[in-house]
């Protein structure tokens, strides 16, 4: 008997599922996204940029979580999934080649227009091809229809920020975010509730976006070397920003994910979504701004280094980036019952590291975020003592298997 080569009907996922290609191919697009972020970060390097570059990563993070729920429960290489991942994967770049253009443009001009147009694109195709595919599960179905419910306004305070002035834009699209953040919660929690289809593909998941971010806080820093008359200053500094990803890499991938992944691997079938909420969704979102903001305040000491000026900018960057990733890892081992005590610590060094770490050298702050993450991520166990924390969605029901 022959296969169809092409069918609109969604493959459901079984437990053992693993990421696709396809969502392999969709997480590249974010690295450029991610570059283009760090760079407005790192070339206004003022607090406003900051903001605007975080409220970007937390609107461009709610597309990419959106997505990856959907493709735990369905194939997202095969079937209406795989064409509804092809167009939000291309309207992703599109919003990533608008993003050192929007928060300077005039109200009503093209960049913020198409930014908030694409979003508004990614958004319906995502709950037309859930919906699709979620058919015959009430309970899902009813999930899908609230959350839809909820990113409507939001998604309307991101058309009004684009039509109105740069200076009132950041107020209107932190308001996006907010609304995305607090609907998403609001109706995970008191919602009929999501599903976790395969908790190793959810865990897969996010590492490979967290290996990407490492990976762009590298390309970032090498792009910004590369115009650059290569010095013995230079390449050092280069170097040492490829040790910064090594010692980002290593608390999360040797002690962290591990953690994380196992009390999602040993959670009852309800409470795999509750941790897969609490920990993933919304804790590695902090985690990914902390990775670019180090990665900013490295190209940042990068631009000082060729202008031959003293950068106190790098230093708090990668300051508030490290003290933030720190801190998130730290709640993200109390959340799934690890060890996170040397991690809190960290967080503490590095908040009150912004005190004295800029009167330092760009370089010492990088050298010295090193040894300390290095070092924490070196001494705290992968091991789980506890059951993990999580907020139970209120009204399961049946799971509709």
């Amino acid at each position: 008997m022959s296969l169809k080569r092409w069918s609109l009907a969604a493959h459901i996922n079984d437990e053992d599922h693993r990421v696709t290609t396809m969502e392999l191919l969709f997480d590249v697009v974010y690295v450029y996204a991610f570059i283009q972020v760090t760079s407005w970060i790192a070339g206004e390097h003022t607090w406003r940029a900051v903001a605007e570059g975080l409220v970007v990563l937390a609107v461009l993070w709610w597309v990419w979580i959106a997505w990856t729920w959907l493709g735990n429960v369905m194939r997202a290489d095969r079937g209406l999934p795989l064409a509804g991942f092809i167009v939000a994967m291309v309207a992703v770049f599109g919003i990533a080649l608008t993003i050192q253009g929007i928060w300077e443009a005039e109200g009503g001009s093209f960049a913020p227009v198409a930014f908030a147009t694409l979003y508004l694109v990614i958004r319906v195709v995502h709950a037309a091809v859930y919906l699709w595919g979620a058919r015959g599960d009430e309970r899902l179905t009813r999930q899908i229809l609230l959350t839809t419910a909820a990113w409507i306004p939001a998604g309307a305070l991101l058309v009004v920020g684009a039509l109105l002035p740069p200076d009132q834009r950041l107020w209107w699209w932190a308001g996006t975010v907010a609304l995305d953040v607090l609907g998403t919660w609001i109706l995970s929690v008191r919602g009929p509730g999501w599903r976790v289809q395969s908790g190793s593909h959810f865990s897969e998941r996010f590492d490979l976006l967290v290996i990407l971010a490492l990976g762009e806080s590298v390309l970032a820093v090498g792009i910004t070397a590369a115009g650059f008359d290569p010095s013995p200053a230079l390449v050092a500094l280069g170097l040492l920003g490829v040790l910064v990803a090594v010692a980002l890499w290593w608390p999360y991938f040797k002690d962290v994910g591990p953690t994380l992944e196992q009390a999602l691997d040993d959670a009852d079938h309800e409470r795999k979504a509750d941790i897969a909420r609490d920990a993933y969704t919304y804790l590695h979102l902090p985690l990914l701004m902390g990775i670019i903001l180090v990665a900013a305040g490295n190209e940042e000491a990068v631009i000082a280094l060729d202008a031959e000026e003293a950068s106190t900018a790098s230093s708090l960057l990668i300051c508030a980036g490290a003290t933030l990733f720190a801190a998130t890892c730290a709640v993200l081992m109390r959340v799934a019952g690890g060890t996170w005590r040397w991690l809190a610590a960290s967080a503490v060094f590095f908040a009150l590291g912004a005190l004295w770490l800029p009167l330092l050298d760009a370089t010492v702050a990088i050298a010295v975020t090193v040894a300390v993450l290095g070092a924490v991520g070196w001494i705290t166990p992968a091991a789980r003592h506890r059951e993990p924390t999580a907020v139970a969605a209120g009204d399961h029901g049946d799971t509709g298997d």
